[in-house]
């Protein structure tokens, strides 16, 4: 899968099967249901492969990439995260053949009925983290009408065999014909079973649990409902099979066998906080051992490498907290496991992704936007590895001068304005005009001006002048 990311070009080529090419979308459920998790862009994609499909109808198609590109108005990088929140919610898969390995196929999924998506627990914990409570509420209500209590009745509704006559032959011998159709439909069933929603792990033996619990009381097919969250849950916080059979033992009702989902996550959270809590230790006058990265850089990177390779998210974070002497809060777990269902992803990644926001940046807790970001950049770029989360932290101070020289840059034609000279008024032409027309004000005369005029007054009124 993350060659045929890497690998990945507009003139890539691709087909599209579609087992249900002969049904109609439900809108309905992917604008209240899947576009909140997985976004509009991810939706417009689903929407123009799913109408491809309608016109291939199953005879295999060669597309090329640039076909949806243009039709989306959107770049290869863009295009590839937004199949992957496709994939990470089962609507679609991606498949390469070995006969044609220069081929993807593009197998189209159908959404899920409102009622199983809200029972998928998974599912739903992403839908109510991105909406709230008072919006998941208001979607629960539009999609899930309960029926209405009609107190006691009585069911007078003919039946199908007083209304049709059946031969009795041909009830105890089923003809052949329906007997393929049968096969036919139990094989799409199986198919469609192998969809459903359920995290991968290569690390966690399922079967495996399922036989160590095979001779408790715990009933098997509440276990196997469960297999989302138990997943989840051993990937979020590293619990192995054995510690896993303890965990459902706990969370069984005894009076019915069953397992309590709700309650085996509560046990799950408490004994992490119960852990988190015996582990803290006093604070110490020294700094932490992750910090001394900068000591020896390549041997200690190395060693985190190492480390994120062989945790989980949450323990991870949990021995960095340690070090620092705080806690994981409630907030970032919710975070974690929220990522880790989606699968972004991969754990090393998370691992180091969470040493960089920590560490690195000296955040004191894990912000919830700031970390999907990052995380759902690495994820468009192929940032698969420890390794290339390492190479990703070195790039990010380039990228941020870039974006902080760009932010200036508008600033300033923002601020930039057309300065005009302005003259000062007695520089002005109608100022002068104005200045001749209008009346000048009488001069006043100093003393001495007033005894010289006086002085030739009186010279002018003396006799045979």
């Amino acid at each position: 899968m993350a060659e045929s990311f890497e690998k990945l070009t507009p003139d890539s080529k691709f087909v599209l099967i579609n087992a249900h090419v002969n049904r109609d979308l439900d809108h309905t459920v992917l604008t209240n249901l899947y576009q909140p998790i997985i976004g509009e862009q991810a939706i417009a994609l689903y929407n123009l492969l799913w109408s491809l499909s309608l016109n291939d109808h199953n005879q295999m198609i060669l597309h090329k990439h640039y076909e949806i590109q243009s039709m989306l108005n959107s770049g290869i990088s863009d295009l590839l995260g937004v199949r992957k929140r496709l994939e990470a919610v089962k609507l679609i898969r991606t498949l390469i053949s070995p006969k044609r390995p220069d081929t993807l196929i593009y197998s189209l999924n159908e959404p899920l009925s409102p009622e199983h998506f809200l029972r998928t627990d998974i599912l739903s914990i992403i839908l109510l983290g991105k909406v709230g409570d008072s919006t998941y509420k208001q979607i629960v209500e539009r999609l899930v009408t309960p029926t209405p209590d009609l107190g006691e009745t009585n069911d007078i509704s003919a039946s199908l065999l007083s209304t049709y006559d059946v031969p009795k032959n041909l009830v105890k011998n089923i003809p052949g014909v329906v007997n393929e159709a049968k096969a036919t439909i139990n094989q799409f069933s199986n198919q469609a079973d192998q969809l459903s929603f359920e995290p991968d792990s290569t690390q966690f033996d399922f079967k495996l649990l399922l036989r160590m619990l095979e001779n408790s009381y715990v009933d098997e097919a509440s276990v196997k409902a469960a297999r989302d969250l138990i997943l989840s849950e051993h990937l979020l916080y590293g619990i192995d099979e054995i510690q896993m059979s303890k965990l459902i033992l706990r969370a069984t009702n005894l009076s019915n066998n069953q397992l309590k989902q709700n309650q085996l996550k509560a046990i799950i959270t408490d004994s992490f906080t119960l852990k988190q809590a015996q582990d803290r230790q006093p604070v110490i006058d020294k700094k932490p051992d992750l910090q001394t990265a900068t000591k020896n850089y390549d041997a200690a990177t190395k060693q985190l490498i190492s480390i994120s390779k062989t945790n989980s998210p949450v323990a991870f974070l949990r021995q960095i907290k340690k070090q620092k002497n705080g806690i994981v809060t409630s907030g970032e777990q919710r975070t974690l496991s929220e990522l880790v269902t989606l699968r972004v992803l991969p754990n090393d990644v998370m691992n180091i992704l969470i040493y960089y926001l920590l560490v690195d940046e000296k955040h004191s807790t894990l912000n919830k936007n700031l970390m999907s970001s990052i995380a759902d950049d690495w994820s468009q770029h192929g940032v698969v590895t420890a390794e290339k989360a390492v190479v990703a932290i070195k790039q990010r101070p380039l990228e941020k001068q870039k974006e902080a020289a760009k932010r200036r840059a508008k600033y300033a034609n923002q601020r930039r304005v057309t300065v005009k000279e302005t003259l000062p008024d007695w520089a002005k032409e109608d100022h002068k005009e104005t200045a001749k027309s209008a009346p000048q004000p009488k001069r006043q005369l100093t003393e001495a001006q007033k005894k010289q005029l006086k002085e030739q007054l009186d010279q002018l009124k003396k006799p045979g002048k």
